[in-house]
């Protein structure tokens, strides 16, 4: 069951992956609410390592605000769901099974998290929105390659570069206020 914290940490989180959803969704745009710079990502991974199911849950419904802002259609964002579960739920469960640190302070936990918070689910996540959108029958773009990379790239580098020291920072924090349970390296 979650705490008072950990309810407030969900909902802070679900309003700055909108805020970021919807500022990275209208930088660098290709339609459909895909950019080439989508940094909300970080509160997709970030929520699921540090809350759990709850935190794929609120990684995975934000969009729906995000994609609103950015003009895309609700059935889009219906149709990205499984993508934003997914990019949420891959760390989450390589964190939870394997037991590593929130805040990267070993080379291990570091590693798993670039390939499981960094590469694997965005690769999959972009992978998941592109067939969905065609399976759809919807023709809402003319290159789904462009798509999936763009979707990819803009995803990948702002976990890259911002997610590590995200991770760093804040999970001793929440670690030190009793929000998250203290996890060894």
């Amino acid at each position: 069951m979650y705490n008072k914290s950990q309810i407030l940490l969900a909902i802070i989180l679900f309003s700055i992956g909108a805020a970021l959803g919807t500022i990275g969704s209208v930088s660098l745009p290709i339609g459909l609410g895909v950019t080439g710079f989508w940094p909300a990502v970080i509160v997709q991974v970030a929520g699921g390592i540090w809350l759990g199911a709850l935190g794929v849950v609120v990684g995975a419904l934000f969009p729906f605000i995000s994609n609103t802002y950015a003009g895309a259609p609700l059935i889009v964002s219906f149709l990205y769901l499984p993508s934003n579960i997914v990019q949420g739920l891959i760390p989450y469960l390589v964190f939870k099974k394997l037991g590593l640190d929130p805040a990267l302070r070993s080379l291990r936990s570091l590693v798993h998290f670039l390939w499981s918070g960094v590469f694997v689910n965005n690769a999959l996540g972009a992978i998941l929105a592109t067939s969905m959108i065609m399976v759809s029958g919807l023709q809402l773009f003319a290159n789904p390659y462009l798509f999936a990379r763009t979707w990819f790239l803009g995803n990948t580098i702002p976990m890259l570069f911002i997610g590590p020291p995200t991770l760093m920072i804040l999970s001793p924090l929440l670690e030190r206020i009793g929000v998250i349970p203290r996890r060894s390296p």
